[in-house]
């Protein structure tokens, strides 16, 4: 082994003895953490849908609307009438981060009896009083945190329906989530 070689050798010992006690030059970072905290969104059902006592009538078919904002209407022959007792939209209360962006969708179930199908008339949900528009809806929250939802309601009936029914013939339900 010539010298050239022994002191290569030695030199790299030494330099690896050097890292060895060399202290480590460290390194960090950091990230931050993040939350939005916001009111639960609560719904109540304030007021049930009503409308009232319906004429059956003996041929064709009458659509019973009762609108968002508590009007009604109805087509179909001479028979379709409005009878008696109150017409009521639905409504709902509505509690939530005031000015927040929410969406809310009403979703209607039949549970008729035959003869008669109830369904979401057209523009069938009004929120905080302004105009009725359709089942699936984003709008501020009330700057009050508490927004009033109204929804209307369709009934259909044929000469089939019992002219002896009084009951339930579906429900509205209200979901609402932030955006």
């Amino acid at each position: 082994m010539g010298g050239g070689t022994l002191i290569r050798g030695l030199m790299s010992v030494g330099a690896a003895m050097l890292l060895l006690v060399m202290p480590s030059v460290a390194s960090e970072a950091d990230v931050t953490a993040s939350a939005e905290l916001v009111t639960p969104i609560d719904i109540v059902g304030e007021g049930d849908l009503s409308f009232g006592t319906l004429a059956v009538p003996r041929s064709g078919t009458c659509v019973y609307d009762v609108t968002a904002m508590g009007g009604s209407v109805l087509s179909g022959g001479a028979e379709c009438q409005f009878l008696a007792g109150q017409i009521l939209q639905a409504e709902f209360s509505v509690a939530c981060e005031a000015d927040a962006l929410v969406t809310y969708e009403v979703i209607y179930t039949n549970s008729a009896p035959s003869g008669a199908t109830f369904s979401a008339p057209s523009n069938p949900m009004a929120i905080d009083g302004f105009a009725a528009s359709g089942a699936l809806q984003t709008r501020a929250c009330d700057a009050d945190g508490l927004s009033d939802v109204n929804a209307g309601g369709r009934l259909t009936v044929t000469p089939s329906a019992p002219s002896s029914f009084t009951g339930q013939v579906g429900t509205i339900r209200l979901e609402a989530q932030y955006e």
